[in-house]
Formats: structure tokens, C-alpha cells, sequence
């Protein structure tokens, strides 16, 4: 395994599949934390490892402003759809 110095500054770590193998719980951790690993195959890159963004925030529904708006009927589905359907035509 070796470390490299990109241009912006990401210490990068290049190893081939056998190792990659044998210490993939040690460099899902190196991953985890920051650092990106380029797993070779006969010297040529295969895969990238890198560390997963922080989770999305789940959608939360104000239920308060949903109610206070008054319902409104539009076109049923099937008529947007069909007129879509043919306009294609």
C-alpha cells in the first residue's frame, strides 16, 4: 500500500485486492474517517472507498399547515393522463 498527495490535499491510498481483502475492516475505517482508497487490480483502478455524506434529515409533514389550507379538487389523474396519452399521438 501506498500514500499519495493530491492536488487538493486528500491523502489518497492506493491498495490492490489481495490486500484489500485482508485489512478491508482497517481501511473501511481510513475511509470512514476522511481518507479515500483507490483499490487497484493489476495495477489499474477498480474501485474507490470513500466515506459516506452525514444522512439526509428525514421529511417531516406540518401537519398544522396542511390542514389550515382548504381542499381543492383538480382533474382526476386518468383525464391528465389520457389527454397527455394523446397529445403524443
Amino acid at each position: 500500500m501506498r500514500f499519495v498527495v493530491t492536488r487538493g490535499y486528500t491523502l489518497r491510498m492506493k491498495a490492490n485486492v489481495r490486500t484489500a481483502k485482508a485489512r478491508l475492516s482497517e481501511l473501511l475505517e481510513r475511509a470512514a474517517s476522511g481518507e479515500e482508497i483507490v483499490i487497484t487490480s493489476a495495477g489499474k483502478p477498480k474501485a474507490k472507498l470513500v466515506a459516506v455524506g452525514p444522512a439526509a434529515k428525514p421529511f417531516r409533514v406540518n401537519r398544522r399547515l396542511l390542514a389550515a389550507r382548504p381542499l381543492t379538487r383538480g382533474r382526476p389523474a386518468e383525464a391528465i393522463v389520457r389527454d397527455d396519452r394523446d397529445a403524443r399521438d
